[in-house]
């Protein structure tokens, strides 16, 4: 079997035997792992830069990269078993324009999340789905609460949507540190950094948050951040790499996870990432972030928007040392059984066979009606 697998990597990405030596030198995730077990041929900014015949590629140097993508996805797709859109920018117009195309190879779309903290974006989101949900063969999400929304608010077929467990790579999210003398916040999206840093107030607590721009873009959370006054001597903040972010989490003795009131599970990858490294994570009490943190057993989870519960949890963790430990042992424990890379990239690997698998016996029905209906005309 062989998929089209569209994402974005970035334009300036090292080559693939970089990225390749990198990952087994655990500098970086290992990133290519779904895309062996898929089989797959990446259509990324690389793809589009060097694959395509000249007429197009000088096409995409005037449009942008997620244009580009559908435009070649159209022109490629049936040389695929499958397509697996890891990209909801890519993948929902493409499944629209396939859908009044005709075309019928079997579509795989990976989505994080279906509404957004912003208006526009989910009612923008939603008519999308509304219009690709008897199209897209199956859409993989991780958060629970996303998937009833979409099977109860925009009425796609359970079949349809598929609850997986988010993975990442508990190989690279490992490393030790003897100097475990500070705490760490992470993440950009849905951030209530503003009562993070009040809790932090007459806390003798080092903390560092690690937030930046994200592709380009500052989130509306991170400027909120930046416009603190009086920010406590204790707080520092400032974007990592992942490398440094390994660092940063290593030296932590627990992470902090402050959201807004979220109907999704916003901060999951740092609660992953955290976890992974052995650390307990207090987070945000939110309706979307249940399906990670247990709580008492590998996190805390407090009030919204409560800088005092926030405080107390706090240092309850950097007061009871025997305490953290346990918990940060738990939390590694449950993302190496349950939210590793390997069973993600199987989970994914599996859904995708299964459209396959559908569009062949459909094929095949529909073959037998037709002949039975020519053996009735003869």
């Amino acid at each position: 079997m062989k998929t089209l697998y569209i994402i974005s990597k970035g334009i300036n990405k090292p080559s693939d035997e970089e990225i390749r030596r990198l990952e087994a030198e655990r500098k970086v995730p290992r990133w290519t792992l779904l895309e062996d077990v898929l089989n797959a041929d990446l259509l990324d900014e690389r793809y589009l830069m060097e694959k395509p015949p000249a007429i197009r590629k000088l096409l995409y140097k005037y449009l942008p990269t997620h244009f580009s993508q559908i435009i070649e996805a159209l022109f490629i797709q049936n040389r695929y078993n499958a397509i697996l859109s890891q990209s909801e920018k890519v993948g929902l117009p493409l499944a629209l324009v396939m859908k009044y195309l005709g075309m019928k190879t079997p579509h795989s779309l990976i989505i994080s999340r279906i509404t957004s903290v912003y208006e526009k974006r989910t009612k923008r989101k939603m008519w999308f789905f509304n219009k690709t949900k008897d199209t897209i063969s199956r859409y993989l999400i991780w958060s629970s609460n996303q998937r009833n929304i979409a099977i109860n608010e925009i009425g796609i077929n359970p079949e349809r949507i598929i609850l997986i467990k988010r993975g990442t790579d508990q190989l690279f999210w490992k490393q030790d540190s003897n100097d475990q003398n500070m705490i760490c916040s992470v993440g950009m999206e849905a951030r209530d950094y503003p009562t993070l840093v009040e809790a932090m107030r007459e806390v003798d607590i080092p903390i560092h948050i690690a937030a930046g721009q994200s592709r380009g873009e500052l989130f509306e959370t991170v400027k909120k951040l930046y416009d603190i006054d009086n920010v406590p001597d204790n707080v520092t903040i400032g974007e990592k790499t992942l490398f440094e972010l390994r660092d940063l989490y290593a030296k932590s003795r627990f992470s902090v996870v402050s959201l807004m009131p979220t109907d999704s599970d916003n901060g999951l990858t740092a609660i992953l990432e955290s976890m992974s490294m052995g650390k307990p994570v207090i987070c945000t009490k939110a309706e979307g972030q249940i399906d990670v943190i247990r709580d008492g057993e590998t996190g805390i989870m407090i009030p919204q928007g409560d800088p005092l519960a926030m405080r107390e949890a706090i240092l309850d963790l950097w007061n009871n040392p025997d305490k953290c430990r346990e918990m940060g042992k738990k939390a590694q424990e449950y993302v190496d059984t349950y939210h590793n890379m390997e069973q993600f990239a199987e989970a994914i690997k599996r859904e995708v066979e299964a459209t396959v698998q559908e569009t062949k016996g459909f094929s095949k029905i529909v073959g037998k009606h037709e002949s039975a209906e020519t053996v009735q005309a003869v």
